[in-house]
């Protein structure tokens, strides 16, 4: 039996939900845990091996809304749950590099928001599409989704105006508007003082000090100030997931890199592959491990380098 089938099989109640039983609180309830669960090993491994899994749960949730019986209560809880894994899916595609994958689940999670009236969940989704657009270097149209975002800033939540800002701070910055930057850098710290637990949703939960530092790490190493962006890195990765930690040793790498500390760049860059190594999947990890090749190739001469790059080339193979 495969791992969808296994997924299914797991819980009958939610498979007869599919087929036309009535579709109760309990039920998505139960439907929730599991994708909190599969959020969980996501963030624990890395995506690429959870897609079939996520596409599993996106089925049963459509069939509930297809075939079930349910009140517009329960219809506005599973379209959130629709946005939720379509934006979990979309963003497991993305760090596998599925890029056209990616674009269509977000697409089809900001009409499932749409139709949960949630504005919270359109606007995280809207940031995961700027993030996706900014790295595939398409800055206008990154500008222009976290804009959108902006729209219902003062609709939403504090933890989602952290994430606002933070993508705004990142987005502005690959596009040269440094002073749009530090302005999102301010509100984005200015919100996460204002954060109250019992107002984040569980999409949300990874925002804090840990995120918040990778996005002003990202900031001063594009603006050019290598030395405080390893400090904010440095504080990033302590407090990570393994896969967010995968992602940030790279960069904190290419800013060692930038300050001139060779030991510090190749430390940070084995810590990385030592992750990925042990079982982190993320095609992004890998990719920002190849920026550090590139960055450090001036000094292939030294065997230490060398063996830096031959490590990162093995990755991929």
């Amino acid at each position: 039996m495969g791992v969808g089938a296994q997924w299914v099989a797991a819980d009958p109640a939610i498979a007869a939900a599919t087929s036309g039983d009535t579709v109760t609180h309990s039920i998505v309830d139960r439907m929730a845990q599991r994708v909190e669960s599969l959020r969980a090993m996501e963030e624990e491994a890395g995506g690429g091996d959870f897609l079939e899994s996520a596409r599993t749960d996106l089925r049963l949730i459509t069939g509930m809304l297809e075939n079930g019986r349910y009140t517009e209560d329960i219809a506005r809880r599973l379209y959130t749950l629709a946005a939720e894994v379509c934006c979990l899916l979309g963003w497991m595609s993305y760090d596998a590099s599925l890029h056209s994958a990616a674009q269509q689940h977000y697409n089809v999670g900001l009409r499932a928001a749409k139709l949960a009236g949630d504005d919270t969940l359109g606007a995280h989704i809207l940031c995961f599409m700027a993030t996706q657009a900014t790295n595939q270097r398409e800055q206008s149209a990154a500008v222009g989704l976290v804009d959108a975002a902006d729209a219902v800033r003062t609709r939403v939540p504090a933890v989602m105006r952290v994430s606002l800002a933070g993508h705004q701070t990142t987005v502005y910055s690959q596009a040269g508007d440094n002073r749009r930057a530090a302005e999102a850098l301010n509100r984005a710290f200015d919100a996460l003082e204002q954060v109250d637990d019992a107002d984040i949703p569980p999409y949300l939960r990874w925002i804090g000090e840990g995120q918040l530092g990778s996005t002003e790490g990202r900031y001063f190493l594009i603006s050019g100030q290598a030395a405080r962006a390893t400090e904010a890195l440095e504080r990033s990765v302590s407090r990570s997931t393994p896969r967010d930690r995968a992602v940030r040793y790279g960069t904190l790498a290419l800013a060692y890199r930038r300050t001139g500390d060779l030991d510090g760049a190749l430390d940070a860059t084995h810590k990385a592959a030592d992750l990925i190594d042990q079982g982190i999947h993320t095609q992004r990890g890998i990719e920002r491990l190849h920026e550090v090749r590139t960055a450090i190739a001036t000094h292939r001469s030294e065997p230490r380098v060398r063996e830096a790059m031959e490590r990162i080339t093995t990755l991929a193979a």
